[in-house]
């Protein structure tokens, strides 16, 4: 009788090591996983950064804003070489926009940042000629992205 019980204790012994052990590898799961994944604030800073970065470009670059400039008012005016330029610059400014897109589709950058992100992004895009999207859409693979770009400038 004895040798019974202290076989069912052996038992539940057994049994409650083994979910110890599940329930520690889940925390210790949870846990990775919480501190490898980007927040959405880190998320927005990156979106931050490269924008600055833009901004760098034409403030430390008069030719560029110039670029920009004329692109935005005159574009039939745009040279062949300064059309490349601004196509390069507008090609980093939706390389942003599409990072932007991932982050919220991946779950990273919350609803209410990417909205607000996404709103600038598009009246950004809006005050540049109709060729700047044309010509840099065929730079993203993505066709969830283009189509999106696509409806944002349709205004839809």
């Amino acid at each position: 009788m004895e040798q019974s019980r202290i076989q069912s204790y052996a038992a539940v012994a057994e049994v409650v090591s083994a979910a110890a052990i599940i329930v520690s590898l889940l925390y210790v799961g949870y846990e990775y996983r919480r501190t490898s994944t980007m927040s959405s604030r880190e998320a927005d800073v990156i979106l931050f950064e490269r924008t600055r970065e833009s901004n760098r470009i034409l403030i430390e670059s008069p030719g560029m804003a110039d670029i920009v400039h004329l692109a935005e008012t005159a574009p039939e005016a745009l040279s062949p070489a300064d059309s490349l330029r601004f196509l390069a610059y507008r090609q980093d400014f939706c390389d942003t926009w599409e990072i932007a897109w991932y982050y919220h589709a991946d779950g990273l950058l919350e609803t209410e940042t990417w909205e607000e992100w996404d709103r600038w992004f598009s009246e950004e895009a809006l005050l540049a000629p109709d060729f700047a999207w044309r010509e840099t859409r065929r730079h993203f693979t993505g066709e969830g992205f283009r189509d999106h770009v696509d409806r944002a400038l349709a205004g839809g």
